[in-house]
Parts: structure tokens; C-alpha cells; sequence
């Protein structure tokens, strides 16, 4: 086994799960959207998955599967010994934990991971690749953590998906409906 698979859980990530990319904390650590350590990688790949938790050389890797469009748009690369690794841009980050708040620790931290971001880009940016998600649900959450930190929405300017969708999946269903932004607050998230 070469050293660099066991020195560096993205090198190896990339060896077994490739077409794949970095995504979730594990990007946002990257971008310094986060100061939290996770355990765990997080691997989104087009491959078949038969687990979502898998170890490796001792290190747990949390793998998603994705569609071969979502390695289209908002990934960079970066070399790990010889090998270049796909990672998500901070604004697909931020797309990916809305989507799926789970890769971003829940939804709680999804807005930390958002709060920190929008200290260096703009609402635009990241609703713009929210929308290429085509994902309701994310568009959703972004217009509601966005209002709920003083941001300007305006943005968001696609009409929402009809239905509501928990703010957090993960929580059971309960709180307030938002109208507005059809969802049902499950979760606190004020300050």
C-alpha cells in the first residue's frame, strides 16, 4: 500500500471512489468555512454505494452518491502527491449542505458554514449555484438562514417549489410554518 493512501484520507478517497469529489465539512474545513474537526470524510461520488459509512486504512469516509452531472460545475482541484483531487468550491459547498444538511454537520451548523462565507462572497454567488442543484428544498433553507442573518434575499428570485420541507430533515417535524419560504421550522436557529 503506498504511503500517500494511508498518509492522506483524500489520496485514498480518490483512489477507491474516483469520479468523485471532497464535499460537506469536509470541503468547508478545507475553506475554512468551519473551525469544527469531524472525524469523518466526506466523499460524493458517482460510483454505487452500498454503505454511507465505510473505513479505510483507519479512517471512516461517509460516501453519497451523486449523479455524473454533479461533477460538471462547481469543483477546483487540488494536488495531493501526484494525484489532483476534486473538492467542491466554497459556494457548492454551501449548495451541497443546503441540499443535504446532514454533510454539513445539520442545520445548525449549515448556517455557521453560510455565516462564514458570506463574509467574502456575495448572495448572488451562492444562490446561483443553489439554483444548479435544481434542488427546492436548498433554495428554500438558503432564503430562510439568509433573512434570519440580515441578509437581502432578493436573489432568490425563481419561484419556490410548492410544498413544505423541514428546515432540518434529520429533526423530527414540529415548530412553525414559514409561508414565506415553505418550510416548517423545526429548529431553532436564533441566536
Amino acid at each position: 500500500m503506498p504511503s500517500a493512501w494511508t498518509e492522506d484520507a483524500w489520496y485514498l478517497a480518490d483512489s477507491v471512489w474516483k469520479p468523485c469529489y471532497i464535499g460537506g465539512w469536509s470541503a468547508a474545513n478545507h475553506w475554512s468555512l468551519t473551525d469544527q474537526v469531524f472525524r469523518s470524510t466526506i466523499v460524493m461520488t458517482t460510483n454505487r454505494v452500498r454503505r454511507v459509512s465505510q473505513e479505510l486504512a483507519g479512517v471512516t469516509y461517509l460516501v453519497h452518491h451523486v449523479p455524473p452531472a454533479a461533477l460538471e460545475w462547481g469543483l477546483v482541484t487540488e494536488w495531493r502527491h501526484e494525484r489532483r483531487i476534486a473538492l467542491s468550491n466554497p459556494e457548492r459547498t454551501v449548495a451541497d449542505v443546503l441540499a443535504r444538511p446532514e454533510l454539513g454537520g445539520g442545520i445548525r451548523h449549515t448556517m455557521e458554514i453560510l455565516d462564514t462565507l458570506m463574509l467574502d462572497a456575495s448572495v448572488v454567488d451562492i444562490a446561483d449555484a443553489v439554483k444548479r442543484l435544481k434542488n427546492g428544498a436548498a433554495l428554500k433553507r438558503l432564503g430562510f438562514l439568509l433573512e434570519a442573518l440580515g441578509h437581502n434575499t432578493d436573489a432568490i428570485d425563481v419561484p419556490l417549489s410548492s410544498g413544505v420541507v423541514l428546515l432540518d430533515p434529520a429533526v423530527p417535524a414540529g415548530g412553525p410554518r414559514s409561508s414565506k419560504w415553505g418550510l416548517r421550522v423545526n429548529v431553532d436557529v436564533s441566536a
